[in-house]
């Protein structure tokens, strides 16, 4: 009897006892394809990351933990990441006005968040509104196109520049928007349910999630964020049913793969391990590089008394860069290179290693030093460039007469420690766009969302503002240079090295048609073949 007999005419047949056998051979034979298809369909594609949430709320989508799940359950306007094209996601068409400043998008009809109640334009509208008011005094680069946004004062009082019209919502802008799908394809503008936050705009419950986007949050642990696809807008063909997100707080995330616990992951090209590339030569793992545009950086705190003076903090830097070049570990896995924009980047600049390892200013006094777990065994280029940082700032701390008290921490409660305003020194990195940084530059100094990288000159943010007002390549290019031999002469961010991000996956999943140039990643451009 043919397996695709409607299920009433095989139970049917089966209710005879007479015929018991057969019905268990039908079952065996016709529905375990059928039966086995379902399972593998539900399999969750397990994926590794760095942190997990600590909340769904869309304004503190800009941390990587939130940022991870926020990508993929709120549904921007606009999406970059499917193949690097601008695809209509919550806005199905649009249009824009001779002048480039005005842009009318078209919200699709029939879309429905995940308890049933729809999305409409005063619903997107509802969500512009309420990032705009918790960032009116941020100088992100959206809100730099809608100046009016800045003197806002009453929430409930509506802006000319935004507003609906029938099925569109307009935005007038001040100025022609470059890069605008990237930008408002970022988590924090993806479209929340209006039942997760309140009339004045905050976030009623840290986990409140009512999908709008291709996923679905399925279950939440301590330990993992599931999410089930809801088959909303367009995915490749054998896009994860049920994705199942876990993190490491070691950020070791390649462990898992090689243990077998995880089929898709991120890492920095730093971290790789022997390993690792082993398994990509026998071609069981695949990998996918970014391009190198992260930056790895030792900050002073030009805030607190110990690095307040910028003698000082320039001595520390020379001497710590110093004493990194002649470091045979560091030199082994990575370019030292100073510049805090990556080479072949616009604003890239060659800094000489200078002092020749001389102190040329004494500190003194005790400085809190945040540092991540020492690694027991190293194993990976990451792990021993680690050492060998911890090796150069320790002997650089001595020899400018400064006692370290050293905290070691996850990079959750570093991040929170420096939120707080409670250390001396630390390493971190942040990342920016290659062939245009402004946008990030503008997030990095100018917003308290993002990298909030320090300026103890507080003349970059002008800087960034001269750049946006002209078209003039060469002017912009110039600018970033700027900007760049600024942040190397405050000396409160070190630059050490650059990396990418790296993708590594299993032989079955396909990564070939995600945008390598943004992330998190969505995981309906991710094909699994099972």
């Amino acid at each position: 009897m043919p397996g695709w007999l409607p299920l009433a005419v095989r139970t049917a047949l089966c209710s005879n006892m007479k015929k018991a056998a057969y019905c268990f051979l039908l079952l065996v034979f016709c529905g375990f394809n059928s039966y086995a298809g379902e399972i593998m369909k539900k399999t969750p594609l397990r994926y590794w990351f760095w942190y997990l949430p600590t909340t769904f709320d869309t304004a503190k989508a800009d941390r990587a933990g939130v940022m991870a799940v926020a990508k993929n359950i709120y549904a921007p306007l606009v999406s970059t990441f499917l193949d690097g094209r601008a695809q209509g996601m919550i806005a199905e068409k649009w249009a824009v006005g001779k002048e480039g400043k005005t842009w009318r998008f078209t919200i699709r009809k029939g879309l429905i968040f995940e308890d049933g109640s729809p999305i409409t334009p005063e619903v997107v509208l509802q969500n512009f509104r309420r990032i705009l008011w918790l960032t009116r005094k941020d100088g992100l680069l959206f809100n730099s196109l809608l100046p009016e946004v800045a003197k806002w004062e009453n929430y409930s009082a509506p802006l000319k520049s935004l507003y609906v019209d029938g099925n569109d919502v307009i935005f007038e802008f001040s100025r022609r928007p470059l890069n605008l799908f990237e930008e408002i394809s970022m988590p924090i503008y993806g479209i929340a349910s209006p039942k997760c936050f309140d009339a004045e705009g905050n976030w009623k419950e840290l986990f409140c999630s009512v999908a709008s986007g291709q996923y679905r949050v399925k279950e939440i642990t301590p330990e993992k964020v599931v999410l089930q696809s809801r088959h909303i807008f367009e995915e490749t063909d054998a896009a994860p049913e049920v994705v199942e997100i876990r993190a490491r707080v070691d950020k070791n995330t390649g462990e898992e793969m090689l243990a077998g616990t995880g089929d898709l992951t991120v890492m920095a090209s730093l971290d790789l391990t022997e390993e690792i590339m082993e398994k990509t030569r026998t071609s069981e793992f695949k990998l996918a590089y970014e391009p190198a545009a992260r930056m790895h950086f030792m900050e002073l705190n030009a805030k607190k008394n110990v690095f307040a003076d910028r003698a000082l903090r320039q001595s520390v830097r020379d001497t710590f860069l110093w004493l990194l070049r002649k470091n045979e570990a560091f030199a082994a896995g990575a370019e030292l290179d100073p510049s805090f924009i990556p080479k072949g980047g616009v604003g890239h600049v060659g800094f000489d290693i200078a002092g020749g390892g001389k102190v040329k200013k004494s500190g003194g006094g005790e400085a809190v030093v945040l540092l991540t777990p020492k690694p027991p065994s190293p194993k990976s280029k990451g792990q021993k460039i680690q050492l060998a940082l911890e090796d150069a700032i320790l002997e650089t701390l001595r020899l400018h007469s400064i006692k370290p008290r050293i905290i070691r921490c996850d990079g959750g409660e570093l991040i929170e420690r420096r939120r707080r305003n409670d250390f001396d020194l630390l390493f971190r990195g942040s990342g920016v766009s290659i062939d245009d940084p402004y946008a990030a530059l503008r997030m990095m100094f100018m917003s308290d969302i993002g990298a909030c990288i320090p300026d103890p000159s507080h003349t970059i943010p002008a800087m960034i503002v001269k750049a946006e007002a002209t078209d003039d390549s060469a002017t912009r290019k110039q600018l970033a240079e700027k900007i760049n031999r600024s942040i190397y002469e405050e000396a409160s961010v070190v630059t050490y090295a650059h990396s990418s991000i790296v993708y590594i996956c299993n032989s079955n999943v396909d990564i070939s048609r995600i945008n390598l140039f943004s992330d998190p990643i969505e995981f309906r451009a991710v094909n699994w073949r099972q």
